[in-house]
């Protein structure tokens, strides 16, 4: 009889390691969804930047902020970078924001929630007649980090380059 309740508690405990290791599971997997929903309220500054070819290298100062990101070697070939347009977005949990800008380009961006330091967001960027998509992507990036998207060429009455957006979200209370 001993041989008997040995081997019926030996298969009680393994039963029970084999229906703990999927309650376990989802354990982990509900933590993540809790702390996404921290964050229900983002501010955001678009800026459309025209980098050309042609110019002295100085970095304007309404681009400033952009410094260390503009001395990278993916833009070595621009000698020179012009501030378009700026926009601001206010963004609320699951709501989308959208802003249209003078390139014709639009841009949608809405929060899809965060935790302690980062945001994750959800970018929509058209091409400039608004007939494709060009990015379509869900990220996610430190609070106020910078987010730099090329939208192609870009050529207007007076100058001509390559259009970047720079994405900037923050947090807000």
């Amino acid at each position: 009889m001993t041989h008997r309740k040995t081997t019926s508690r030996w298969l009680a405990s393994m039963v029970a390691s084999a229906l703990a290791v999927p309650l376990v599971g989802a354990a982990v997997f509900a933590v993540p969804a809790v702390a996404d929903a921290a964050v229900t309220k983002a501010t955001c500054q678009v800026h459309a930047v025209l980098a050309s070819k042609e110019g002295d290298g100085t970095i304007p100062a309404d681009l400033e902020f952009l410094r260390s990101t503009l001395a990278n070697d993916e833009f070595a070939a621009y000698k020179s970078f012009t501030l378009l347009e700026k926009k601001s977005l206010k963004l609320a949990l699951d709501t989308k924001g959208e802003s249209t800008f003078g390139s014709g380009h639009k841009l949608g961006l809405t929060l899809l929630g965060g935790d302690d330091t980062r945001l994750k967001l959800q970018l929509d960027l058209s091409n400039r007649d608004g007939t494709k998509s060009l990015v379509s992507t869900a990220y996610s990036i430190e609070d106020n980090g910078l987010l730099m998207i090329g939208a192609g060429a870009f050529t207007d009455a007076s100058r001509s380059g390559k259009l970047f957006f720079a994405i900037q979200c923050a947090r807000a209370g």
